[in-house]
């Protein structure tokens, strides 16, 4: 799944002469923070709409305001899961997509990214969730694919996070296709894998606050 599949074009986007007062003669979403601004083909910035006192400004053109000056943007050929990232670091809710010589081709909304990832198989799917702490350099996707498939059971997703307060371990967050997941923990357990939470259908174990804590915050972007 490609940026290029989910560019978002609606909002057409203004450029350095629009004056204030035609701007806002367009019906923008409630949601609509930013408009991007174009000169030439490229993209110069975001105008915040929030941080615009309207009765003061409407005579403005827009190259007299503030633009908001953005760091981050995405690419057409990106991975849906790599942008998330992106968003992240930016702390914003919108961000440019840029081709080649930076030229804008549209935007992509955090929310909309967030509701369509959520719609795929491996979040739809029933099951449960692991999350094992495991150092960098025993890390090995294939070996902890190997222990959940000897239970029969299938990885359907995998999250990869460093541990902001040691660099050299990982949190690895498994989608599992199973409700109970207790023999894929003590099996996990038995090859000295550190299980520090699971949540399934028979009940939920919190095996560290601290850590579900700081994932919840990490999650709300």
């Amino acid at each position: 799944m490609l940026v290029s599949e989910i560019i978002q074009k609606a909002i057409i986007p203004l450029s350095p002469d629009s004056v204030l007062e035609n701007v806002f003669e367009e019906d923008y979403p409630d949601s609509m923070g930013y408009i991007p601004v174009v000169e030439n083909g490229l993209f110069i910035g975001f105008l915040s709409i929030e941080n615009l006192d309207l009765e003061k400004e409407m005579n403005k053109i827009v190259g007299q305001c503030g633009l908001e000056k953005v760091n981050e943007f995405v690419s057409p050929g990106q991975h849906i899961f790599e942008i998330l990232a992106t968003f992240h670091k930016s702390g914003l809710n919108m961000l440019p997509v840029l081709g080649e010589d930076s030229m804008y081709e549209g935007y992509l909304i955090l929310e909309n990214v967030i509701n369509l990832v959520s719609q795929t198989l491996a979040f739809q799917s029933e099951g449960g969730i692991l999350v094992i702490a495991v150092s960098v350099n025993d890390y090995s996707l294939s070996e902890i694919s190997r222990l959940v498939e000897s239970n029969q059971a299938k990885i359907l997703s995998v999250i990869v996070e460093s541990d902001p307060y040691s660099p050299q371990r990982l949190f690895v967050h498994l989608k599992i296709n199973e409700k109970d997941l207790s023999r894929i923990v003590a099996t996990l357990e038995r090859f000295e894998y550190q299980v520090i939470e699971v949540h399934q259908t028979t009940n939920t174990i919190s095996l560290d606050k601290e850590r579900l804590d700081m994932l919840m915050k990490y999650l709300g972007i």
